[in-house]
């Protein structure tokens, strides 16, 4: 996809959970495609690092230290993208707690964790997007995998699902959807259809789509499972 077609040169775009997995990726695809990223983590180090990597891709890039789940980091975080550059015209929100814990063990702290780290999150998110988000602007949701099928991430899941058909309900002026990967990040060579999607529902290609749920199948990594599962653990 070039640059003219999606229309995201020189746009504004907050990618949450921006320094690792998917969140990572879609931060690189929005620079590699002419906007203007605004890289948010909670571990500041990562945010500077995408930032740089961005920036590298020759977009304009800054990181800001954010955790999404916590409301005065939500706060801040916008307050500062305002100070910078006033109205934003995207952002993309990853969800970014898992759960391989099986139903039957699992511990009200860990429920509260997905719950605040998915669902509260996206709710934040939301609410102050909203009110900081250009005409026309938009906000995509990077859902839990599909392939998480405990009922409690389900139950997240579709918590999240709700926000996005409320909030579309109650604000139509704003395009709120929802990517739902096959699986989690395995690297960004691996997740190009989910940033592909991510693209595609920020970009003037998705005018007029709202309060969609994309499910995006993605390959499996061409290697073994536990070589997998050893890199996931390397930042």
């Amino acid at each position: 996809m070039s640059r003219d077609l999606l229309g995201l040169e020189g746009r504004i775009v907050m990618v949450t959970g921006a320094g690792r997995g998917f969140g990572r990726a879609i931060a690189h695809g929005y620079g590699r495609n002419g906007a203007t990223v605004i890289a948010v983590d909670p571990d500041v180090e990562l945010a500077t690092s995408v930032a740089s990597e961005v920036e590298a891709l020759g977009a304009t890039a800054i990181p800001i230290r954010g955790d999404m789940s916590v409301v005065l980091d939500v706060t801040s975080t916008f307050e500062k993208v305002e100070e910078l550059f006033g109205l934003l015209d995207g952002i993309v929100h990853v969800t970014t707690a898992e759960s391989k814990t099986p139903f039957v063990e699992l511990l009200e702290g860990e429920w509260y964790d997905l719950m605040s780290q998915d669902v509260k999150s996206s709710l934040y998110v939301l609410q102050q997007g909203l009110r900081h988000l250009a005409g026309g602007g938009f906000v995509t949701l990077v859902l839990p995998p599909a392939a998480r099928i405990e009922p409690h991430t389900l139950s997240v899941r579709k918590a999240v699902e709700g926000l996005i058909e409320g909030t579309t309900r109650t604000f139509p002026g704003v395009r709120v959807n929802g990517v739902v990967p096959s699986r989690d990040p395995v690297g960004e060579a691996h997740d190009q259809a989910l940033v592909r999607a991510a693209l595609a529902l920020g970009s003037m290609v998705a005018e007029g789509v709202r309060g969609v749920v994309l499910e995006v199948q993605l390959p499996e990594p061409p290697m073994a499972p536990e070589i997998y599962e050893m890199l996931r653990e390397v930042p």
